[in-house]
């Protein structure tokens, strides 16, 4: 019987295509039985859709109108602010959507009546608004011009007040210095009489600001006892304001500041003043509070009444509600019937086919792709031999699995050329090192030379101290040497990418060791940024002292063709959080035409013909982006090169 079925529906898409149909056949037939019962109960979510819940929703949307335009009314009447235009706009607008509600739903006469008689009211509210911001707008207008006036005021009393000022010290300093008696009476009179005139006019600016200062503060009233208050003691200040403007002498270069003072008279007590337009509006404001006292009230007819239609609403949808859900629970228990039958069915299709045909196989060939992702070699074993979509995926999983082989023999391959290439570039330098070396090693092998004919010398004198002095020498030179042969030794070593904590301090205190020789017989300086003594990578410490190595020893080779600077700058630098970064700066003669980001490719080298090989740059790449860095270059502005060394940071 399998084998009829194979032969017949080869391919697993034409077996799934007629187990969908099945499946969608199974579904149509529940979904008409279910819609069969289910219309019974379709009268009954109309009605509940159309009428009812409409109605509730209309219902709870009146209330909450209701409330909201008793809260903004409450705010208007009882807000403590100057004006109640903050609310103006709310109000407006909740009054609109109110009267469209009460309009469009709302047709029992009692609440028509009722939402008449609120409309009336609230409108009378709005256009007492309307009234309250045009004396308001009156007003400010009213002040600001006060406030202008005032400034004038001040800025024509100031320097006449100035001006007497200087005059009285002039006077005084004449009459101490006039030894004439009639000419110091004269003197002494007119003194006086500027003295006079210097008080009038400081009076007069004082009791100028005294008045505009009322007059602000009364525009500002809320109450009547409050603004007539205010309104007694501006007029106690401009009395006193216009009697002292009398005692001015007629000139005319007084006239603007007459005109100024009468100007502050008409505009603060007179025809449309600042108290009067504040009367009005106290006045327009006392209307406003009755009105809204009436609309509240007219608001809380119209919740009663909102409340026991809310009340009538709740009981119709509540006597709907059970008589679907009696409907409800017969087609429920049938479709809980059908829908068991479906699951049935549907666990039949997939445990009987789907899971051994298909979900079986798909999961050996998943833990082969997995495996062959973790780099293990999987086996394909227990798959069906038929010619289907299965068998197909199982021949492309052992053709990528093939493939993967291949490709990591050619890793492995490639990884050891670049680690035999990094070697040979290590060794490479060692070699352009070895002049320099042979100096350090000979210099103290000639000084152990002469330290033990020293001693011989010694010994045949029988000179013991002088003998052991010369053999502790010889000691500390043969430390020296040991040094020196250690870490050439640990430098040629063959290095495994480590991912150890490195101070980068150490790091180029070392590789500044290797070419000490280099570096002095060219006369060039090292600077260390004392930042690097704190900082820490995490890599291979050979690795890196390669790295700085080749940097140094360019820097060197473009150092020894120039004649100015001479001096080579380790600097820190700032890096992406998780990374260290620091730069190799010389002063050299630099890359010339040739682009930072070509340096690194292989065989490009500015040097003559025999003096590179241009492969030291483009080794130092592929060790820093192999222990997750990077490595940039980049011209100096004032000469020279800056290779930059970015490496993740360490612990």
């Amino acid at each position: 019987m399998k084998r009829l079925f194979d032969r017949l529906l080869p391919k697993i898409w034409t077996r799934l295509f007629l187990m969908i149909v099945t499946a969608v056949l199974l579904t149509w037939a529940v979904i008409g039985i279910a819609l069969y019962w289910l219309g019974n109960a379709q009268a009954l979510v109309h009605t509940f859709s159309t009428e009812h819940t409409p109605r509730l929703m209309q219902t709870t949307d009146l209330a909450a109108q209701a409330s909201d335009l008793a809260v903004l009314s409450n705010r208007i009447l009882y807000s403590n602010a100057d004006t109640p235009n903050t609310f103006e706009n709310d109000l407006r607008v909740s009054v609109d959507q109110l009267n469209q509600m009460l309009r469009n739903f709302f047709s029992t006469p009692e609440m028509q009546a009722q939402s008449l008689d609120l409309q009336r009211q609230l409108a009378g509210v709005i256009r007492s608004l309307d009234r309250a911001r045009r004396f308001e707008t009156t007003l400010r207008g009213q002040v600001d011009r006060l406030r202008w006036i005032n400034v004038d005021i001040q800025d024509e009393i100031t320097p006449l007040v100035a001006d007497f000022s200087f005059n009285i010290a002039a006077l005084i300093r004449g009459l101490t210095q006039e030894n004439d008696p009639a000419e110091r009476r004269r003197q002494a009179e007119v003194l006086m009489a500027e003295q006079a005139l210097y008080r009038t006019f400081v009076d007069i600016g004082t009791e100028a600001s005294i008045a505009s200062t009322l007059a602000v503060e009364g525009s500002a009233s809320m109450q009547n006892e409050q603004l007539e208050q205010f309104a007694g003691l501006l007029s106690d200040a401009l009395s006193r304001l216009n009697g002292q403007l009398q005692e001015l002498p007629l000139k005319a270069e007084y006239i603007t500041l007459r005109q100024s003072i009468e100007a502050l008279n008409q505009i603060t007590v007179g025809q449309g003043s600042i108290v009067s337009i504040r009367r009005n509006w106290l006045e327009e404001r006392r209307i406003l509070s009755q009105q809204l006292e009436a609309s509240l009230s007219g608001l809380s007819a119209l919740q009663s009444l909102v409340q026991n239609l809310s009340a009538d609403r709740r009981a119709e949808i509540l006597s709907t509600s059970e008589a679907f859900e009696t409907s409800a629970s017969r087609t429920v228990r049938l479709l809980v019937g059908m829908t068991i039958f479906a699951a049935l069915a549907a666990l039949i299709i997939l445990f009987a086919y789907i899971r051994p045909a298909i979900i079986r196989p798909l999961d050996h060939l998943t833990a082969a792709m997995r495996a062959i992702a973790e780099g293990r070699q999987p086996r394909l074993v227990d798959l069906p031999a038929r010619n289907d979509e299965i068998s197909q995926l199982a021949g492309a999983v052992a053709a990528f699995r093939d493939s993967v082989q291949e490709r990591d023999r050619a890793i492995e391959q490639l990884q050891q050329t670049q680690s035999e290439l990094v070697q040979t570039g290590k060794m490479a330098a060692l070699g352009n090192l070895s002049a320099g070396l042979s100096h350090e090693l000979n210099q103290p092998l000639g000084a152990i030379r002469q330290r033990l004919h020293m001693t011989g010398r010694a010994l045949e004198r029988a000179d013991v101290a002088t003998a052991q002095g010369q053999t502790a020498k010889i000691d500390d030179l043969v430390a020296r040497m040991e040094r020196i042969i250690s870490h050439l030794r640990r430098f040629a070593r063959a290095s495994e990418y480590r991912r150890d904590t490195v101070r980068l301090s150490q790091v180029i205190d070392a590789a500044c060791e290797l070419l000490r020789s280099r570096l002095d017989d060219h006369g060039i300086t090292v600077e260390i940024d004392d930042t690097l003594n704190d900082m820490a990578a995490t890599g291979d410490f050979i690795l890196i002292e390669q790295v700085v190595v080749n940097l140094v020893s360019n820097a060197i080779d473009a150092i020894a063709v120039t004649s100015g600077p001479r001096g080579i700058v380790f600097r820190a630098e700032p890096a992406a959080p998780g990374n260290v970064a620091f730069s190799v700066l010389d002063t050299g003669v630099g890359l010339g035409d040739l682009e930072p980001e070509r340096a690194f490719d292989p065989f490009v080298t500015t040097k003559p013909p025999g003096e590179g090989l241009g492969l030291g740059l483009s080794i130092s790449y592929n060790i820093i982006t192999g222990m997750g860095g990077g490595l940039r270059l980049a011209h100096r502005a004032q000469g020279g090169t800056r290779a930059t060394v970015i490496l993740p940071k360490g612990t």
